[in-house]
C-alpha cells in the first residue's frame, strides 16, 4: 500500500467531508425546490379546472356547445394547456381545445372517476367534474406542459457552481489551515530524523502559536531532554564499566603474573634451602660444608620472612590495616643500619656502595621498623637491578623543613612509561626471565604506603633505559628532639641464669625446636600443647616466663594469659605471645590480656635472646638475691 503524508490524509478527509456534505445540502435543495415546482403546477393546473368547470356548467347542462366552445376558446392565450376537452352526461365530447384532436380521449362517463393531476413526461394530465348543486353534469379534460426538468436543470447547474466555489474556498482555506497545523508535527518529524541521524539529543523541536500542539511539541522537547539524560548517563556508565572491565582484566593478569612471580620467588629460596638439608644429612660432609649450608638456610629463610611479611603488610594496606608505632627516629642510624645489610649483596653483585651523610642529626617523627622497610628494600632494588661494576649511592640531607633520602643507581633505569605505573601492586620494571630472582612486586608500592602514613613522599627519576634511577625520600623534619635512647641497651650486662620456661603451642616441630635452642642455652624448658595443659602446667611447676601461642586448642592464649594473671600462684610469670596475628588490634588484644611481650612468628634466635635478657633483668631488679 503506498504511503501518504499525513498532510494529504487530512487534505483528502476534509475535502471528502466537505463535498458530500455540500452534495447532500444540494440535493437536499433540488428535491425540495422539485417537490415545490411541481405541487405549484398541481396548485395552478386545479385552480384553472375548477375556474374552466365552474363557467362552463350551465353549457353542459343545457347542452349549450356554442357556449362551451366560447369558454375553451379562452385557453388560446395559454400555450402551455396543449389540449382540454368538455365531455357531456352521456361522455361525448362537447367542445376541445387542442391542435391534434386525436390527443383526447374518445369519451369519458360520468361513471367514470376523475384523476390527476399526474405527469407524464413533459406534460401533466387531469379530469375534473362538471358540477352544478353537487350534481355532476360532465367532465372536463386537461393536457398541459410543465418545465419542471428544465427548471430542475437550471437549478441544478446553480447548485453545482455553488458546490464548486464552496468545495475551491473550502480547499484553500482548509490547505492554509491544516499547513500552520501540520508545520510544526512536521517540524518535530524532522528534528526527530536528524537526532536519529546525529545521535545530537541537543536539538530541540521549535515552538509554535498554537496551545494544544505547544503542548505536544514540548513534551518532545522534555523526551529529547530525558533521552539527552538519560544516554550521556548510559555514555558515562559505559565508559565507568568499560575501564572497570580493563582494570579487572588488569587484574586478572596481574594476579596471574602475581602468583607465577611467587611460585618462582618461593621456589627460589627453597631449592638451596634443600640442597643445604640433604648436604645436613650427609654423614662424610665436612664441618666447613656444614657450616656453608647452616649459612644457605639462614640466608634463604631470612628471603623467605621477607617475602611473607611483604605479603602480609600488603594485605594490610589492601584493608587500611597497616599501622605505625611512632617514635624519634635518627635517620642517619637507620640509613646507616640499612647500608650495612646491604653490603653483602653489593659484594655479591660486585657494586660500590656509597652512603653520604651530613654532619647534623636529622630526625623525624616515625615507625623505625616500618622506615627500615622501605630503605632496605629501596636498597636491595638499587643492587639488584644494577649490573657487576656498577655504582648505589645514598644520600641524606635537609630540605627546609623536610629531610630527603636519595638512592641513586647506575642500573637498568626504568621506561618513561613505566614510571608512572612502577608504584601500582605487582608491577615491575623488569619482567623478562632473565631477571632471577627480583620480588613479588609489592615492594615499591608497600613503601610509598608506608611514606605516605608518614606524611612523605616517594618518587622516582630516571631517565630512561640503562640510564640509572634516583627515588627519593621526603618526611617531614624533627626538630628540637633526640632518639630514645633504649633503656635494654643502656643498661649494664647481666649474667645470664637459667630460667624455668613453658613453651605452649598446638605445633610440635616449633615447640621442639625452641625447646632445644633454650635447653641448649642452659635453661629449663618444659613444652606442652594446648593451653588447658599450660595453665595445670604453671599452677604446679614454678615458671619463670610462658612462651604462649594464641591460636591454641581448649584454651587460647588470652584465656591462659588470664587465667594465670588472675592467680596469685602465676600472676608474677613473665608471658610472651609468640604468633602469627601481628595487626595493632592483636598486640593490643594480647596488652589487655595480660602479655608483657609481643612476638611474631616466626621468632628469631636473637629475638628470643632479648627476650630473655629482659627477663634476667627485671629479676635482678626485682629479686636481686634470688638463684634459680
Amino acid at each position: 500500500m503506498k504511503s501518504t503524508s499525513l498532510r494529504q490524509q487530512l487534505t483528502r478527509a476534509a475535502m471528502l467531508t466537505t463535498f458530500l456534505a455540500v452534495v447532500l445540502s444540494a440535493g437536499a435543495l433540488l428535491a425540495y425546490e422539485l417537490a415545490t415546482y411541481r405541487n405549484a403546477g398541481v396548485t395552478d393546473m386545479r385552480a384553472q379546472a375548477d375556474l374552466i368547470a365552474r363557467s362552463t356548467a350551465a353549457a353542459v347542462e343545457f347542452d349549450d356547445t356554442k357556449v362551451a366552445w366560447e369558454s375553451l376558446y379562452l385557453l388560446r392565450k395559454q400555450p402551455r394547456i396543449r389540449a382540454a376537452g368538455i365531455y357531456d352526461a352521456q361522455g361525448a365530447l362537447l367542445a376541445f381545445h387542442t391542435s391534434t384532436p386525436d390527443q383526447l380521449p374518445a369519451r369519458i362517463g360520468l361513471d367514470d372517476p376523475v384523476w390527476g393531476p399526474r405527469f407524464s413526461g413533459s406534460t401533466l394530465e387531469m379530469t375534473h367534474a362538471i358540477e352544478h348543486d353537487d350534481k355532476r353534469l360532465g367532465t372536463l379534460y386537461l393536457k398541459a406542459e410543465h418545465d419542471v426538468w428544465h427548471r430542475f436543470t437550471d437549478f441544478a447547474l446553480i447548485v453545482l457552481a455553488v458546490c464548486a466555489v464552496s468545495l475551491a474556498a473550502a480547499y484553500y482555506l482548509f490547505v492554509h489551515l491544516q499547513r500552520r497545523i501540520t508545520a510544526p508535527l512536521e517540524k518535530m518529524t524532522e528534528v526527530a530524523g536528524h537526532v536519529i541521524d546525529s545521535h545530537n539529543w541537543a536539538l530541540r523541536a521549535p515552538a509554535t502559536d498554537y496551545k494544544d500542539l505547544d503542548v505536544l511539541v514540548n513534551a518532545f522537547n522534555r523526551m529529547l531532554s530525558e533521552c539527552e539524560t538519560r544516554t550521556s548517563e548510559l555514555e558515562r556508565e559505559m565508559v565507568t564499566r568499560q575501564g572497570v572491565e580493563h582494570e579487572l582484566r588488569q587484574a586478572d593478569r596481574h594476579k596471574d603474573e602475581f602468583l607465577a612471580t611467587l611460585a618462582h620467588e618461593l621456589r627460589n629460596p627453597l631449592s638451596p634451602m634443600t640442597s643445604a638439608v640433604a648436604l645436613l644429612q650427609m654423614p662424610g660432609a665436612s664441618a666447613q660444608a656444614r657450616d656453608k649450608a647452616l649459612v644457605v638456610l639462614e640466608r634463604q629463610l631470612r628471603h623467605m620472612v621477607r617475602l611473607i611479611n611483604d605479603l602480609l603488610d600488603t594485605s594490610r594496606m589492601a584493608t587500611g590495616k597497616l599501622s605505625l608505632d611512632r617514635e624519634t627516629v635518627d635517620l642517619g642510624d637507620l640509613l646507616g643500619t640499612a647500608f650495612e645489610g646491604a653490603q653483602a649483596l653489593a659484594t655479591q653483585q660486585d657494586l660500590r656502595l656509597a652512603l653520604h651523610l651530613p654532619q647534623e642529626t636529622l630526625c623525624v617523627h616515625g615507625d623505625a621498623i616500618r622506615l627500615a622497610q622501605v630503605f632496605t628494600n629501596l636498597l636491595s632494588n638499587a643492587c639488584r637491578y644494577t649490573p657487576r661494576g656498577g655504582r648505589v649511592d645514598v644520600t641524606l640531607l635537609a630540605e627546609g623543613e623536610s629531610v630527603a633520602v636519595t638512592i641513586a643507581d647506575t642500573g637498568i633505569g626504568v621506561e618513561p612509561d613505566m614510571q608512572g605505573r612502577i608504584f601500582e601492586l605487582f608491577e615491575q620494571a623488569d619482567k623478562t626471565l632473565q631477571r632471577g630472582s627480583a620480588g613479588l612486586g609489592v615492594g615499591l608500592t608497600l613503601s610509598r604506603q608506608i611514606i605516605q602514613l608518614h606524611h612523605g613522599t616517594l618518587s622516582l627519576r630516571s631517565e630512561g633505559r640503562n640510564r640509572g634511577s634516583c627515588f627519593t625520600v621526603r618526611l617531614p623534619r624533627l626538630r628540637g628532639e633526640e632518639p630514645r635512647t633504649d633503656a635494654a641497651a643502656m643498661r649494664a650486662p647481666v649474667a645470664a641464669r637459667p630460667l624455668r620456661i613453658l613453651i605452649a603451642d598446638d605445633n610440635v616441630d616449633l615447640t621442639d625446636s625452641i625447646a632445644e635452642i633454650l635447653s641448649t642455652s642452659g635453661h629449663r624448658v618444659a613444652v606442652v600443647h594446648d593451653g588447658d595443659a599450660a595453665v595445670r602446667h604453671a599452677r604446679e611447676q614454678l615458671t619463670d616466663i610462658a612462651l604462649l601461642d594464641i591460636g591454641m586448642p581448649r584454651l587460647d592464649g588470652y584465656q591462659v594469659a588470664r587465667q594465670l594473671r588472675a592467680d596469685p600462684r602465676t600472676q608474677d610469670i613473665y608471658l610472651v605471645a609468640i604468633t602469627g596475628w601481628g595487626q595493632a588490634a592483636d598486640r593490643e588484644a594480647a596488652h589487655d590480656a595480660g602479655f608483657d611481650q609481643h612476638l611474631l612468628k616466626p621468632a628469631s634466635p636473637e629475638d628470643l635472646v632479648r627476650v630473655l635478657d629482659d627477663v634476667q633483668a627485671s629479676f635482678q631488679i626485682s629479686r636481686p638475691g634470688d638463684l634459680l
